[in-house]
């Protein structure tokens, strides 16, 4: 498994990137197909251009390919498409301006609580069709607890934390020989090559049961994606295992519900990281764990100025500001 330096970018700096590896791809494989992985489970407006019904009116005609998730075969609809942008014997991008519109929206809901439609871009030698029932079959992932379930690792949020934290799992989840491409919620570019077999060993009950427990955490972490977008608020580097990460320490320090799992983390990048540890923090948070209904950010605002001054900076050393 190969997952390269991410790259920071403004638009330009995206087209340049994945059209530039995507060159090197045609060329170093003439025989590979290029595909945009697009996921109406998380859909954009009727009115847009990359909508289900404006893909088939598109010209030249559009080639895709239905992942049948198990999960929906109850409403195939919402069930991913694969859109092949690029194909052995084309000359250039058949339809250029559906590859910049993939681009273009993959940015935009980057950090979307919603998730993303455009999940990435996939090169490889498979056609849509083959790679779509390679992603399906890939999709029922060994769960400890529950046996079997459908994790859709396409996803960009998903494929991030997999990368970051499970790349012994990875192997077992992408195609053999697919390079992957994807936007990280903090609009990076990200890629990420399996090998070309499958892995002989096995992933064990507890990588499985700690990549789960990640994946759970996932809706909370978009949660305070939003409020910090919301907020004009940066958004950390590698921000799915940053986020994941301050959302399973609010977790440990007992809290569940999502407005103070949102305040906690949010105070975490803001404030000191060692905020949560001043003795008065530790006094609520043990009395929310025994019963109390205040909200933390309530029982927080309530403290006198000067514990809030020495909450802010806790744990921080006083020479650090001087350097």
């Amino acid at each position: 498994m190969h997952a390269d330096q991410a790259f920071t970018p403004g638009k330009t700096d995206v087209l340049q990137r994945l059209y530039a590896d995507w060159f090197e791809v045609r060329e170093s494989h003439p025989a590979y197909h290029i595909h945009v992985i697009l996921d109406p489970n998380h859909p954009v407006a009727p009115f847009d251009l990359l909508h289900p019904e404006h893909l088939l009116e598109r010209k030249p005609k559009t080639r895709w390919a239905r992942v049948d998730r198990p999960d929906f075969q109850h409403d195939p609809d919402i069930c991913p498409l694969l859109v092949t942008v690029f194909g052995p014997g084309d000359h250039g991008y058949p339809d250029e301006a559906l590859l910049s519109e993939t681009i273009d929206r993959a940015i935009e809901r980057s950090a979307s609580v919603n998730g993303a439609y455009v999940c990435g871009w996939v090169a490889c030698a498979a056609t849509a069709d083959e790679l779509a029932s390679q992603i399906a079959a890939r999709c029922v992932v060994a769960n400890p607890l529950t046996g079997r379930r459908v994790l859709p690792w396409f996803e960009p949020h998903r494929l991030a934390l997999l990368a970051d934290d499970d790349a012994d799992i990875l192997p077992s989840l992408l195609p053999p020989g697919t390079h992957w491409w994807f936007i990280d919620a903090a609009a990076t570019v990200r890629s990420l090559s399996a090998p070309e077999t499958d892995p002989a060993k096995p992933a064990s009950a507890q990588q499985l049961h700690a990549m789960w427990a990640k994946h759970d955490r996932i809706a909370d972490a978009r949660r305070v994606l939003m409020a910090l977008k919301k907020s004009d608020l940066s958004i950390p580097v590698r921000p799915e295992k940053t986020l994941d990460g301050l959302v399973r320490l609010a977790n440990e320090q007992g809290l569940r519900g999502q407005q103070d799992v949102i305040f906690f983390v949010l105070n975490c990048l803001t404030l000191s990281p060692f905020w949560y540890e001043h003795p008065n923090v530790q006094t609520i948070l043990q009395d929310m764990r025994t019963g109390s209904e205040d909200s933390l950010a309530e029982t927080i605002a309530a403290q006198p100025d000067v514990v809030l001054d020495e909450i802010a900076s806790y744990g921080i050393d006083p020479l650090s500001f001087q350097q």
